[in-house]
């Protein structure tokens, strides 16, 4: 009867209707607003380090490598640092921790990971190990690295304020790391130096003479507070004024602290 398929007809409307309602309170993926769109990594991501990593990471853990100077740039959204390294050759380069960690040593340079990368981001920066063996990096991981990073000691001085003021000259405690080379203060390496002009902070002895002679003809200063540096030897300004690049254009220290100068290949140019 007509009647009756009128009424099938306005049933059935209802409950289309009430599926396009439902359908209409869920967000559409498409609607998505563009900044919630996920952050791609420039480089294919490593499920697992490879093989040829862990030989750098033995190499960064065993070698002793001084740093002389970090860097913290970026913004807050994509932080990044540079930290000048003085390698086991003697060599100063500049390893960038940024979405693409780079180094300008002659490994890096030539497209091959290198140990200097490996040793700024896991001795240096302490950044979890799934971070270190990556090619790239993503904005939210380098927030997550420098977050959690030692601070760079210069900073540290700066947010004691007055309290290294009033204790100016005052020898610190011997305890936790050196400055320089990121490694504890322990029965291998305890001969050691302090700022004696004004934080009072320690660090190891050959650690600060190697600092001492990367300045380049500038003043000895102390590594946390850059106040200058009360000379404990006469002829450390004379080290320090003493280093010139070398062949390779690099500023090399090799020669005033007694290193090899001798680059070891054994693990130079591996597959990444």
């Amino acid at each position: 009867m007509p009647g009756k398929a009128t009424k099938a007809n306005v049933t059935s409307q209802k409950r289309k209707a009430a599926h396009v309602g439902e359908y209409e309170h869920k967000p559409s993926s498409s609607k998505r607003p563009r900044h919630a769109a996920e952050e791609k990594r420039v480089k294919l991501f490593r499920k697992q380090a490879p093989k040829s990593f862990l030989t750098k990471l033995e190499r960064a853990q065993t070698q002793r490598m001084i740093v002389i100077g970090r860097t913290r740039g970026g913004t807050d959204e994509c932080p990044t640092e540079s930290i000048d390294i003085v390698g086991t050759t003697g060599n100063i380069y500049t390893v960038t921790i940024d979405k693409v960690p780079s180094c300008t040593c002659p490994d890096s340079l030539k497209g091959n990971e290198c140990k200097h990368k490996v040793y700024a981001l896991s001795t240096v920066l302490r950044a979890p190990y799934e971070y270190q063996y990556q090619r790239a990096l993503l904005s939210t991981e380098l927030q997550h690295i420098f977050d959690h990073a030692p601070p760079i000691p210069t900073d540290m001085v700066k947010s004691d304020g007055d309290d290294s003021k009033a204790a100016a000259g005052t020898r610190k405690p011997v305890e936790g790391e050196c400055p320089i080379c990121y490694m504890d203060f322990d029965q291998e390496h305890n001969e050691l130096v302090w700022c004696k002009t004004s934080c009072g902070n320690n660090m190891h002895k050959t650690c600060f003479d190697q600092w001492a002679a990367s300045q380049r003809g500038n003043t000895v200063k102390c590594v946390y507070c850059r106040a200058p540096w009360e000379m404990d030897l006469p002829d450390l300004n004379a080290i320090k004024d003493s280093a010139r690049p070398n062949g390779e254009g690099y500023v090399n220290v090799a020669q005033q602290f007694g290193i090899s100068g001798v680059r070891d290949h054994s693990s130079y140019h591996a597959p990444w």
